[in-house]
């Protein structure tokens, strides 16, 4: 599961489902504009994307390169956190599958090596023709690229998350500016703690990481029906928005938004592909589970059947 996409996501459905009034008076210019689109119908899925039954959508959390000073350099970075997600607004399901950021693959004209560095070698359209051909050449119909300072941000405009850290944590990173000083025990986490919390896997696996951020995430959703921080909304949904790029309408993210904001959580299903530990710190797809896995999820059409190799 992605938690940068998640953020977002459970932000805007919260900024378009309550305070409407409020929010149509309100100083930010995005929020202004998310009422415009909701009274308008803008934000329907079968005005936002005409004649779509379904639509698949790559999510992608990445790092900032840092030069020297600490600098965020604007170069193609490695990408940190990789789900795709299949909206079917037919049948009214989310079903998403989360790539760890070392599986091992064939990117195309480079060879091959770790999923996370498509991004650095040819940006977005090599990493979505990358994760393409590692699900059996799925249609990719549109990108959401969400920087880390996006969840920071947002997490701080709504006064910050409370979690139970399950253990020590402790991890500097100059080079990238991370730096993680965190005590087991139940904590109330400003934006920058709980990207150290969500981030951190130096004393364990990819997979432990994981299942923390789907943690973070039940908790950030708890945090966001408390009528208190509703008023602060507004700002959190905007500072998310200033550091995401998309292919998409900004009407149309927030049309996703909403649409999974109404889904009872079982139409929400999360899954990770299925690998198996590799030479170093490579993970190797496990090739019959995840084909298994791709076609229950329902990414592959009739006449695809079998995995990419």
């Amino acid at each position: 599961m992605s938690w940068l996409f998640w953020s977002v996501f459970w932000l805007g459905g919260l900024v378009l489902g309550t305070f409407l009034g409020y929010m149509s008076f309100a100083g930010e210019g995005t929020v202004r504009r998310a009422v415009v689109a909701y009274i308008t119908g803008e934000v329907k899925p079968e005005n936002a994307f005409p004649g779509k039954q379904k639509l698949t959508v790559l999510f992608v959390g990445a790092d900032e390169n840092r030069d020297r000073r600490k600098r965020v350099v604007q170069t193609m970075a490695r990408t940190d956190t990789i789900v795709v997600a299949q909206f079917d607004f037919t049948n009214q399901r989310i079903n998403a599958i989360s790539i760890p950021r070392d599986t091992l693959v064939r990117i195309p004209r480079h060879g091959w090596g770790k999923i996370n560095s498509a991004h650095v070698l040819g940006g977005p359209p090599l990493l979505v023709e990358t994760v393409s051909t590692l699900l059996g050449n799925i249609r990719i119909d549109e990108v959401v690229m969400v920087s880390y300072k996006a969840f920071e941000e947002a997490v701080d405009a709504l006064g910050g998350v409370t979690i139970e850290v399950e253990k020590r944590m402790r991890y500097h990173d100059n080079w990238g500016d991370l730096h993680i000083e965190l005590e087991p025990g139940i904590q109330h986490l400003n934006g920058k703690q709980a990207l150290g919390y969500v981030r951190y896997r130096h004393s364990d696996s990819d997979f432990a990481r994981i299942q923390r951020q789907q943690k973070f995430m039940r908790a950030l959703k708890a945090r966001l029906t408390d009528p208190s921080v509703w008023l602060r909304a507004p700002q959190a949904l905007s500072a998310g928005l200033r550091h995401t790029r998309t292919t998409m309408e900004y009407e149309q993210l927030l049309a996703l938004a909403l649409f999974a904001r109404q889904l009872p959580e079982q139409n929400i299903r999360t899954e990770t592909l299925p690998v198996r530990n590799g030479v170093g710190t490579t993970l190797i797809v496990q090739r019959e589970q995840a084909s298994a896995l791709i076609r229950e999820l329902g990414f592959w059409d009739d006449d695809q059947l079998t995995y990419a190799r």
